[in-house]
């Protein structure tokens, strides 16, 4: 519960960094290839995109392999292998929002994500990558349209690949979680009789961040600075 607390208060302290100084000078690149292919989830998080194109990350391959809230469910990873590539979207974000973004993808105390930096043909990004990979896992439906939706959008993408990725088994129930790894590391190293406590317990840390992954006192704040920024540069 603690790592909950201290990523919640990272979350808004990042938030407020955004609001009261959000160095528009300095910008970063951020390859996406999950739901923020979606221009509305961007938005909901109030992220500002300056640029953008369609990118290929080249040796990785796009897996469904990020362990999330529900049995079985999982969100899209840019995991390794030779020889293959996750089609995306390269965006051109300010720092502080991509040290907001950090927080919505995990990486500070929640520690689910990797944030891997790269550097191909002198473009310098970075992107997530699942940090334990797990097979066997599915998508819900909505998440997976936004990947099938962005992509029959980008050229660079081949109808072959779209359709099969279309035809993704996806998660049909969302039951509650029977396993730990997130929040209980090592199950073994507590007594059998416990276990299913602790499985109960990385239950109800999970729904607890679920819970709070969209919920903030600033980020309606940093919209609507957004919102001001957009309509400052089409009335000039």
């Amino acid at each position: 519960m603690l790592r909950i607390l201290l990523w919640k208060i990272g979350f808004e302290w990042a938030q407020i960094k955004r609001l009261v100084y959000p160095a528009t000078d300095k910008r970063i690149f951020y390859f996406a290839f999950g739901a923020n292919l979606c221009v509305d989830v961007l938005e909901k998080r109030g992220i500002e995109v300056y640029d953008e194109f369609d990118y290929e990350l080249e040796n990785a391959t796009l897996k469904f392999s990020q362990r999330g809230f529900y049995r079985n469910h999982g969100y899209a990873s840019a995991d390794e292998f030779k020889g293959d590539r996750v089609y995306g979207k390269m965006y051109l974000i300010l720092q502080s929002d991509a040290l907001r973004m950090d927080y919505f993808e995990g990486v500070p105390f929640l520690d689910v994500h990797h944030k891997v930096f790269h550097t191909a043909n002198g473009l310098k990004y970075y992107y997530y990558r699942a940090r334990s990979p797990q097979e066997g896992l599915k998508p819900t439906q909505e998440y997976l349209d936004y990947l099938v939706t962005a992509y029959r959008d980008m050229p660079i993408v081949s109808n072959q690949y779209i359709e099969t990725l279309a035809s993704t088994e996806v998660l049909e129930e969302c039951l509650p979680q029977n396993q730990t790894g997130d929040f209980i590391r090592n199950i073994n190293q507590w007594p059998r009789f416990i276990h299913p406590l602790l499985i109960c317990y990385e239950r109800c840390c999970l729904m607890l961040v679920k819970f709070l992954w969209n919920r903030s006192a600033f980020q309606w704040l940093v919209q609507k600075q957004n919102d001001k920024s957009t309509c400052s540069q089409t009335n000039q």
